[in-house]
């Protein structure tokens, strides 16, 4: 079974590359940062009140990643919002991409492939190993988006990843992305899973929107 995260990485790897694809790959860093935030809700270790997310419950996981997040709520004085938590995990949680692909490698759902460059920088690449797990993931996501289909918590979680982390372009055809974007945005506005959920979710979604757009600004800028 996938994490909330790992499943945001795999719709962002090319299959046969194994590199993030380029419209998501300024996005991604902060978007696998609001994964880990997300499992930790859905594991009933943080809730929001008042736009603050604070630690309800901090018992580690059986997860490596989400425990490191742990140990930064831990230990903060205070609440914060979610850009704030979103910047820190981006910041202090180190290789969180490619710690995830491990992951997904021990599951075989990758495989990994040592590459070098002019044989003095040497890197990672992973490309997909089993189609299976992520054509699963696409053909739910259609499903719920396009089809009709129910959405859980982690459904929604997962199609506003999707939005915020520009990978919409990537899991619909081109002929539905404009009705796609219009029903994601339908989705996460519409009271259909619980009301802390759709918080939190646009929270960190709201603040993904500014992290990139500082980010673009200062790129453009520099």
């Amino acid at each position: 079974m996938l994490t909330l995260s790992e499943k945001l990485l795999l719709l962002a790897l090319h299959d046969e590359k194994g590199s993030v694809v380029m419209s998501a790959s300024q996005a991604l860093p902060y978007g696998l940062a609001g994964a880990l935030l997300l499992e930790l809700y859905l594991a009933g270790r943080i809730d929001i009140s008042d736009k603050s997310i604070r630690l309800v419950d901090s018992s580690q996981t059986q997860d490596a990643l989400l425990n490191e997040v742990l140990v930064l709520l831990t230990d903060s004085n205070q609440s914060q919002n979610a850009k704030y938590w979103l910047k820190q995990i981006h910041g202090k949680v180190k290789g969180i991409q490619a710690r995830l692909a491990e992951q997904l490698v021990q599951k075989k759902v990758l495989a990994k492939e040592e590459r070098s460059f002019l044989w003095l920088i040497n890197y990672n690449r992973y490309p997909t190993k089993d189609v299976e797990p992520e054509q699963n993931i696409r053909s739910h996501i259609k499903d719920v988006v396009l089809g009709g289909s129910a959405a859980s918590e982690e459904d929604l979680a997962l199609i506003s990843l999707i939005k915020a982390s520009d990978l919409t372009g990537e899991v619909f055809d081109k002929a539905d992305r404009k009705q796609a974007k219009t029903r994601i945005d339908s989705l996460t506005k519409e009271q259909k899973v619980s009301g802390a959920v759709s918080q939190i979710v646009e929270e960190i979604t709201a603040a993904l929107v500014v992290i990139m757009a500082a980010t673009t600004v200062a790129t453009t800028v520099s």
